[in-house]
C-alpha cells in the first residue's frame, strides 16, 4: 500500500475517530455533498534522505490535516481524537514503516461561501 492508503487506514481503525468522522477521510478535496464533520489530508511537502551511497528509503512528509466542522466546538472534538490517535504513531502500518508521527502546528480558522456567510 501507499503512505496514504496506510494513513487513512490507520485513521479510519480508530473507534472514537470512526464515531466522530465515519468514512469521511479524503485526501485532497471532500467528496461533493459529503457530511460534516470530515476530515481532508493534503501532502504539504516531502523530503527524501540522501548518503555518500545515494538515495535511502526514509522519507519525511508533511500532511496538513484540515478539519471540517459545522461548529469549533466539533472541530476541537475531531482534532483532539486524532492527536491522540496518531501523535508518536511509530511502526509498521499497512506497508509502510512509520519512523515517527508528530504534530507540529495547530491553527484555527473559518471557512466562508464566496457571499462572505459562513
Amino acid at each position: 500500500m501507499s503512505l496514504k492508503a496506510d494513513l487513512t487506514d490507520l485513521l479510519l481503525r480508530d473507534p472514537a475517530l470512526a464515531d466522530l468522522v465515519g468514512p469521511r477521510i479524503t485526501w485532497g478535496r471532500r467528496a461533493p455533498g459529503e457530511g460534516l464533520p470530515a476530515l481532508v489530508l493534503t501532502r504539504v511537502g516531502a523530503t527524501r534522505d540522501y548518503h555518500m551511497k545515494g538515495v535511502t528509503t526514509l522519507r519525511r512528509t508533511r500532511i496538513q490535516a484540515e478539519i471540517l466542522a459545522t461548529t469549533l466546538a466539533e472541530a476541537g472534538e475531531v482534532e483532539g481524537v486524532m492527536i491522540d490517535r496518531l501523535d508518536g504513531v511509530r511502526g509498521p502500518h499497512g506497508g509502510t514503516d512509520i519512523r515517527g508521527v508528530f504534530v507540529e502546528a495547530l491553527r484555527d480558522g473559518l471557512d466562508t461561501d464566496r457571499d462572505g456567510s459562513g
